[in-house]
């Protein structure tokens, strides 16, 4: 958490999924309860899946009368639209407010953006294989997980 107790969460809801995933709002909640830190429903920002809606959610959590000090998003591209507001806002990144994405698409690196990779080539193969097993009309588990590891780069930094 870097000493941050002011994180905000930008959510992202795919208006043409029936099922929305919850495991990155389920890791949000679970990382503040693990750090005593009190949950703010207002600096959680739920929107639509693309970076001018990340920029949209910052937008509306900079205007709180308490900003955030640090923000997390739901990819990347979310993060990048949020990085735009935040700049455009006249604050510095890590210095004024941090942000970490999830993905490690390629614009990351570019920017600097602190996020969360995720195995992208394993999380196909094992789509492929539960998809083989389904045809099949085998057991499929209800959840796999796979390993993820945080790309540490300039955008998140201590208070």
């Amino acid at each position: 958490m870097l000493g941050h107790r002011r994180i905000a969460m930008i959510e992202a809801t795919d208006p043409d999924q029936p099922v929305q995933p919850s495991g990155r709002s389920e890791a949000y909640f679970t990382a503040l309860a693990d750090a005593s830190i009190q949950v703010d429903k207002r600096l959680v920002a739920s929107v639509s899946w693309s970076a001018e809606h990340g920029a949209d959610a910052m937008n509306q959590l900079l205007s709180l009368r308490e900003p955030p000090t640090a923000g997390y998003a739901y990819s990347d591209e979310l993060a990048l639209g949020a990085m735009r507001c935040i700049r455009r806002a006249g604050l510095r990144i890590p210095e004024d407010i941090s942000i970490v994405g999830i993905d490690d698409h390629p614009q990351a690196a570019i920017t600097d953006l602190t996020t969360v990779r995720q195995p992208v080539r394993e999380q196909g193969r094992l789509a492929g294989e539960i998809l083989m097993k389904l045809l099949a009309g085998e057991k499929v588990p209800n959840r796999i997980e796979v390993a993820t590891n945080l790309v540490a780069r300039s955008s998140a930094s201590r208070v």
